[in-house]
């Protein structure tokens, strides 16, 4: 069966060619973007205006392409500029309406999809320019992220981290904020509080895709994810405020995040094991580095909850960055991770979160100090050496949120000097 909707020009002797480019800020009118198959578990298939088919990993996918999952099934992709990991859930129908970038100082990316069926999960590591689109339709909506984690079904959108601008089909127009840990379901009135075990099965969820499409990332995006749950249920616990509410918020943050770090622990040694033996090496690579410091993620992780939910409930900079270190404390037997891990929440991460709760608006102070806090494998966690993806090469090139230096594309569809590998 011929690959229909895969660019031809990957083809060699049947073998689909990955080409990467290292961007330059030279302005350039729009050129296309691609999606490429990471994974793929059950069956999946593809149509485009060309025909269509199985979907298999390695395969590149462009703008127009219509993606369908079997019951039990999906398929994750690796965006790219256009967004990084997508997963195309089980018994879902999902159409590429839009993928393309423009370079004009910046990178501007251009991103429509649409759910027909079923859902969605897409994890947004590097956050887009403001300039950028990012739009997921579905028959409930439209949904706009720019850096986020979210999953998009016909019904409902939830959101993990992040914030997401949905209009409803209903409801006149009018947008919606759906911030970190909560959600918009048809026919409710308005956004609600996410329970505890959806957002938790998201992270699991988007720890598998981050895993199987940009595992350099995915010690970063379990604390993280980590840090988000464990400031809901930290912020709940600390609610009387003061200095009791802090020690509660504490001991509710170290709690929570050595439960939720030991499930996204597990998610990431699943997919390990079950990586394609093309990028196995990266993927086990990534696990062996999160287990050797699960301890360091899990103190760091629990101490920006705490603080976090210390703001959250109104406290001050002092009393948050002492939740910090008493939940550190609580998460680690090892005294001098637990003093590392309060240090990564360091006091300007604080105050902006202290800034971001004064602002309002759609700030939102779980996610501002968790971005803001240093990664326990010692980088922030907003910006990361950038990898060729599915490589694990370094490029040398600092990446931070709001940038986007690696892209994949298919060979000669852009005007830029590709390499082949």
């Amino acid at each position: 069966m011929k690959n229909f909707g895969r660019n031809p020009l990957l083809a060699l002797g049947g073998t689909l060619v990955t080409a990467l480019w290292l961007f330059t800020s030279t302005a350039q009118a729009a050129s296309p973007g691609a999606a490429q198959v990471k994974k793929v578990v059950g069956t999946a298939t593809f149509t485009d205006a060309k025909g269509g088919g199985p979907i298999k990993e390695g395969d590149i996918l462009l703008q127009g392409a219509t993606i369908t999952t079997g019951a039990g099934s999906y398929v994750d992709l690796d965006m790219g500029v256009n967004g990084n990991a997508l997963r195309v859930e089980a018994d879902s129908t999902l159409t590429l309406n839009k993928l393309d970038y423009t370079r004009a100082g910046e990178v501007i990316v251009n991103t429509e999809l649409e759910v027909k069926k079923g859902s969605t999960v897409a994890n947004v590591v590097n956050k887009l320019s403001k300039a950028s689109k990012y739009e997921i339709k579905t028959p409930a909506g439209v949904a706009g992220i720019r850096g986020t984690v979210l999953r998009a079904g016909t019904t409902r959108i939830v959101c993990l981290i992040g914030t997401v601008s949905f209009v409803p089909v209903a409801g006149g127009g009018g947008q919606l904020v759906i911030k970190g840990g909560t959600g918009f379901s048809v026919g409710n009135a308005g956004v609600q509080n996410a329970p505890a075990v959806e957002t938790t099965g998201l992270a699991r969820t988007t720890v598998s895709l981050t895993a199987n499409t940009v595992a350099n990332m995915v010690s970063q995006v379990v604390q993280q994810f980590t840090a988000a749950i464990a400031a809901e249920a930290a912020k709940e616990a600390g609610k009387a405020g003061g200095e009791a509410g802090a020690t509660a918020a504490a001991a509710e943050a170290a709690a929570v995040a050595k439960t939720v770090l030991a499930q996204l622990v597990a998610e990431v040694k699943l997919a390990a094991a079950a990586a394609d033996p093309k990028v196995a090496a990266v993927v086990q690579q990534a696990a062996t580095q999160l287990s050797a410091n699960a301890d360091a993620v899990g103190a760091t992780a629990a101490a920006s909850a705490a603080a976090a939910a210390v703001v959250n409930n109104g406290g001050n900079a002092t009393q948050a960055k002492a939740a910090a270190t008493q939940a550190a404390q609580q998460a680690t037997a090892d005294p001098t991770v637990a003093q590392k891990a309060a240090n990564n929440v360091t006091t300007g991460a604080i105050n902006q979160a202290i800034q971001a709760k004064t602002q309002g608006g759609t700030a939102n102070v779980t996610e501002t100090l968790v971005n803001n806090t240093q990664s326990a494998t010692g980088t922030p966690t907003g910006g990361t050496s950038s990898t060729l993806p599915g490589t694990g090469t370094k490029t040398g090139v600092e990446t931070k949120i709001g940038e986007t230096t690696i892209f994949i594309s298919p060979a000669g569809a852009g005007t830029d000097t590709a390499t082949k590998k």
